[in-house]
């Protein structure tokens, strides 16, 4: 079993190869930099260490809420697109499938030219 300071080290350098990767997307980026901050906050209690790495990361908490957030947006308008698609399927209107699936008019006319 390692030791806590092991466990410290390995955060640390995961840390310093995160920002080093080259042309990481920064989406991807962003949430690993916050998976990173939640080991530091739960395994580093050492002050020092902890604002160290966290500076490394160069980020807080918001950078995970913001990724769970975009993909959470992501799911519910893929949903919406699908219900919209299989309302046309069924033969409804611009108008109607927007009411009955309470979207834009622009949204359905955006997913129905797709």
């Amino acid at each position: 079993m390692k030791s806590d300071n092991d466990i410290k080290l390995n955060i640390l350098n995961s840390a310093v190869t995160i920002t080093n990767i080259p042309n990481l997307d920064k989406e991807i980026g962003q949430f690993v930099k916050g998976v990173v901050l939640m080991l530091c906050d739960k395994f580093v209690k050492d002050e020092s260490l902890n604002t160290r790495i966290s500076n490394l990361v160069g980020g807080n908490m918001k950078i995970v809420e913001d990724y769970a957030q975009r993909v959470a947006e992501r799911k519910v308008d893929e949903s919406k697109r699908n219900f919209v698609i299989s309302l046309d399927k069924e033969g409804y209107g611009v108008a109607d499938i927007a009411r009955i699936a309470e979207v834009s008019l622009d949204f359905v006319n955006e997913t129905l030219a797709k």
